[in-house]
């Protein structure tokens, strides 16, 4: 345990002074305040982007309502998708094909779509063998660009408005979010990948011949590029199958590491600039400490089960083995095990096979994608941490008699119907979905243990498209059209659904005055408060989703005993 130990400190020692850097940079740039005093780099970048805005039409001073701003991303998003569609269709027919030669169907092409522009980025593909060059490292990083910088956007309208009573104007984020933060800071992450062995090229594939006359060609691209966008951006999809288990995406133990600080960074970065926004970094402190808290334990739990082994397989060989399969040995399992506890937090992105961990790695990335809040996906996990915040100030201001306020803005009816919104999409599409593809495809299996990994399959499927994550364990056959067609449908109305509930929630808040602390004010920064935030976090998902986790994982923890 003691690499763990090592890793979890290099991890917060790297980790924590780039997100205060990026947190104050993005507290700088996207704070709306007229009487500000800009910094030389902002008029810079303000002289680079005036091009950019008036060829795209953007009136970068026009302030919009909530509606209009939600659905400046929503359109934005649909319109790239159609363009990207007629690419996907017609893909052998444009140039830079390299060695595939494959006409996708319609149904997995939405699905494709549909889940890089809500920034899921679930795989029902193999990208060797389906997507030709072009489609692989254009239509892909595209999309993900633009889902990532409308997360961004997404996360920053929502704290601004609560902090500032400003919403702001879309395409100026969104342009913003890409040209302060995704195009820079992936270029370096690029650069840096590089130098660790990734390889970034135009050509397509090599072909040469082995020791034993074996023709074979490897397929190349411009990978170190792919990558940063991917874990930046927090998109996880891969241009390889194997995805970060790849050598050419992830070629050593130093690549894995910078991978986990590349998807940590945005989300914690968030928090701090909401330190910024509040003028109070206590309240990041309080609420940072709470979601390292839980990411450590997670990180140590499935360590300590990887380290230990299956104990059906020690029974059987007679002595104590860790649980290597499924892994990269260049990672280890220590490498892996605190990869697969933060991807199911933060990316979909996984350098081992899912499937291969014990049940209790299930168990917790099940409660992480239901739950949403421990740092989450770009911008969405931000909110849903702040909504918890506010559900738990909501409640305490009941229990109290006092009057519910979070960050100074009273709660009330109008609050509580889009948090409960907000709250609620992502459990409903889940539940209907798992549902009906148990009632439509039932595990036949004479197996129960069979039968209820099946489950556990199709409830991680729903619950990873819903949460813009796009994990999945493997066996389940899912490039079919129903699976392709109902995860298309899913991810995109629990997106866009979640958006909506996000955008206009900050709009009702920022109509509201601050209101002064008083002596009935239930202060939020207090350890007293993060304590009860992490409870509610907590029963909240229990309430909606544990008998659900029960039928799959924890059964299969108890019948793996």
């Amino acid at each position: 345990m003691l690499e763990l130990l090592f890793l979890i400190f290099c991890f917060l020692l790297v980790l924590l002074p780039l997100s205060i850097f990026l947190g104050k940079f993005i507290s700088t740039h996207f704070n709306n305040d007229p009487n500000k005093i800009r910094s030389k780099l902002e008029k810079i970048l303000d002289t680079i982007e005036k091009p950019i805005f008036k060829v795209c039409g953007v009136n970068s001073g026009e302030e919009m309502t909530a509606r209009k701003y939600f659905l400046s991303l929503f359109w934005s998003n649909v319109l790239l998708s159609a363009i990207c569609f007629i690419i996907l269709y017609f893909q052998n027919d444009l140039p830079y094909k390299g060695v595939v030669a494959w006409q996708l169907d319609v149904p997995l092409i939405f699905h494709i779509l549909s889940s890089l522009i809500t920034n899921t980025c679930q795989t029902h593909h193999i990208p060797e063998i389906h997507l030709t060059s072009l489609s692989n490292y254009f239509v892909m990083p595209l999309l993900m660009f633009y889902s990532s910088a409308s997360g961004l956007s997404t996360g920053i309208v929502f704290m601004r408005a609560l902090t500032q009573n400003k919403i702001g104007n879309a395409y100026v984020d969104v342009i913003k979010s890409m040209t302060r933060i995704l195009f820079p800071i992936c270029f370096v992450i690029t650069i840096i990948f590089v130098l660790l062995g990734m390889p970034n090229t135009l050509t397509t594939s090599i072909s040469y011949e082995t020791l034993d006359n074996v023709k074979q060609t490897i397929l190349l691209g411009p990978v170190a590029s792919f990558e940063a966008i991917k874990l930046f951006g927090e998109n996880g999809l891969s241009c390889f199958n194997a995805n970060s288990a790849h050598p050419f995406e992830n070629p050593s133990y130093l690549s894995n590491f910078l991978q986990l600080l590349c998807i940590s960074t945005v989300p914690t970065a968030f928090i701090v600039t909401l330190g910024y926004w509040l003028k109070n970094h206590k309240q990041s402190m309080i609420i940072l400490s709470i979601l390292f808290f839980v990411l450590i334990f997670e990180f140590t739990v499935t360590a300590a089960f990887e380290l230990k082994g299956n104990p059906i397989i020690n029974n059987l060989i007679k002595q104590n083995s860790a649980n290597w399969t499924g892994k990269d040995t260049r990672l280890g399992i220590i490498g892996s095990s605190v990869f697969e506890a933060a991807k199911s937090n933060l990316s979909g992105s996984a350098n081992a096979s899912i499937e291969s961990f014990h049940p209790i790695a299930s168990a917790l990335a099940l409660f992480n994608l239901s739950n949403q809040s421990i740092f989450g996906v770009q911008g969405f996990g931000t909110v849903f941490t702040i909504n918890f915040i506010l559900y738990t100030a909501f409640f305490i201001g009941l229990m109290l008699g006092k009057t519910p306020e979070i960050f100074g803005k009273r709660i009330e009816k109008n609050e509580i119907i889009l948090s409960s919104m907000l709250l609620l999409i992502n459990p409903f599409l889940v539940l209907i979905g798992i549902a009906v593809t148990l009632y439509l495809y039932p595990c036949n299996t004479g197996d129960l243990y069979e039968n209820i990994h099946y489950y556990t399959q199709v409830f991680f499927e729903f619950a990873s498209g819903t949460a813009s994550n796009g994990s999945g364990l493997e066996g389940l056959r899912d490039n079919t059209p129903y699976w392709n067609l109902s995860l298309a449908i899913v991810m995109f109305l629990a997106r866009y659904g979640a958006m909506a509930s996000m955008i206009f929630l900050g709009g009702s808040f920022a109509h509201k005055p601050i209101v002064p602390p008083s002596i009935t004010t239930f202060r939020t920064d207090t350890i007293m408060f993060a304590i009860i935030f992490l409870m509610m976090s907590i029963m909240s998902t229990i309430l909606v989703y544990f008998p659900f986790i029960i039928l799959g994982p924890l059964t299969e923890i108890f019948m793996s005993r």
